[in-house]
């Protein structure tokens, strides 16, 4: 029969089929398992960067409809801010009770203080008073005064006192001390009171509480985002001063952006602390 007549045609030394086919199995197997193998690398966004963005995200979206109703007539700015300094107020008491550095311990209470004076100056009855009266310029440069405390307190903790920050603090006190004298002098005779020598302290601690952020490289170069979201309230506050731009919804809106500065400044500090 052809069949069984039929001699095996393959050359010498050439591999069957077969066995070509089970080696490139066992290869594609070997190759599956060291793909298995391999770690799979997955970047996780830590879960304060997400708390962080959605609290900017969010509270600038409401600050936005907030100032808008205010526009309106719908809501009164007062307890709008209110609200904001007592949600800076609840995070500074849980800073006060759970640091173990007293120099933040000592900037907590600083800050407590300014939101506890800040509160008094958004209740005081301002069209029953003489606006003659020295209480609102009074508040102010308390308030101003507390925050520079507080900055003071929490710029040192954790920050390497270089050679410039010495000498930034002696200059800030010398500078104080003659700037004092000198607002009077150099207010005309006519408009010399009470309350334009306290409006001048008050602007002198604004520009004290940012320049001791701001200036120093060392805060920088430790906590930068403490430096920036710390250093912003000063600095709004004192681009709110100026009389042509810190009116209407413009001054509303960009004082809760200040708040929401220090608020988020303080979630940071708090989560800087956890991780401590």
């Amino acid at each position: 029969m052809e069949s069984i007549t039929a001699q095996d045609t393959s050359k010498p030394g050439e591999v069957p089929d077969s066995s070509i086919s089970l080696d490139q199995q066992e290869e594609g197997q070997t190759q599956q398992a060291i793909v298995s193998t391999i770690p799979v690398n997955i970047v996780w966004t830590p879960r304060f960067i997400v708390l962080f963005a959605m609290t900017l995200a969010f509270g600038l979206s409401v600050e936005s409809l907030l100032t808008l109703a205010w526009v309106n007539h719908l809501i009164q700015a007062r307890l709008v801010l209110l609200s904001e300094t007592l949600l800076a107020f609840s995070c500074l008491i849980v800073i006060a009770i759970s640091s173990r550095s007293r120099w933040i311990r000592l900037g907590a209470i600083f800050g407590s203080n300014w939101a506890i004076f800040t509160s008094i100056n958004l209740f005081v009855p301002v069209s029953s008073l003489d606006p003659s009266t020295p209480i609102f310029s009074l508040l102010n440069a308390i308030i101003c005064s507390a925050l520079f405390g507080t900055f003071i307190c929490f710029s040192i903790e954790h920050t390497f006192v270089t050679k410039w920050d010495h000498w930034f603090f002696r200059l800030a006190l010398i500078g104080s001390i003659c700037a004092v004298p000198l607002i009077f002098f150099i207010t005309p005779p006519e408009n010399r009171s009470l309350s334009a020598f306290e409006s001048g302290i008050a602007a002198l601690m604004l520009v004290l509480s940012l320049l001791v952020w701001w200036a120093r490289p060392s805060c920088w170069n430790v906590q930068p985002g403490l430096t920036l979201l710390f250093g912003l309230l000063p600095a709004i506050e004192l681009f709110l001063s100026v009389p042509t731009i810190g009116t209407g919804s413009t001054n509303f809106y960009l004082t809760q952006v200040s708040l929401l500065c220090f608020l988020l400044a303080l979630m940071r500090l708090l989560q800087g602390m956890k991780r401590r």
